[in-house]
């Protein structure tokens, strides 16, 4: 079994991994108004199997296939008591909720972490409908 902790602190990086730059303009404004009550984070996470490799598929390629077919958490982030699965989205919708969900899902099985794991949707603007379905998924939502 895996064990994962915080890589990186709670501030601001130079650079973000599988950020694009409208995640990140999003990110560094929930860090600047929330960063501090994290421990640190990890960012770019992979969970789940991944797709079957197939025998005769060559080393180097066999291991890109084993590492991109993975799914990937944008952030994960720790507390003293909780673990939280993190999806930075513009404009996020349903998808950004189902992402949550499976990753949280995944996230329990690949880790089996011994504290309890929270879900948590950052966007740029308010969806009056995500904002219900996040709470009725008991999902964070944070717009910033």
């Amino acid at each position: 079994m895996a064990v994962i902790s915080p890589r990186f602190s709670n501030e601001r990086l130079k650079h973000y991994p599988h950020m694009f730059p409208l995640d990140i303009k999003i990110w560094e404004r929930f860090l600047d108004l929330h960063g501090s009550q994290f421990t640190g984070f990890d960012y770019d996470v992979k969970v789940g199997r991944g797709s079957s490799i197939e025998p005769e598929t060559p080393d180097n390629f066999a291991r890109m296939q084993a590492i991109l077919s993975k799914f990937r958490i944008d952030v994960v982030g720790f507390d003293a008591s909780t673990i939280y699965v993190i999806e930075v989205k513009p404009d996020a919708s349903t998808i950004a909720i189902g992402q949550v969900v499976s990753y949280i899902n995944l996230f329990q099985r690949d880790f089996n972490p011994k504290v309890p794991i929270r879900g948590v949707v950052v966007t740029d603007r308010e969806l009056p409908d995500i904002r219900y379905l996040t709470n009725e998924y008991n999902i964070d939502y944070y717009v910033v």
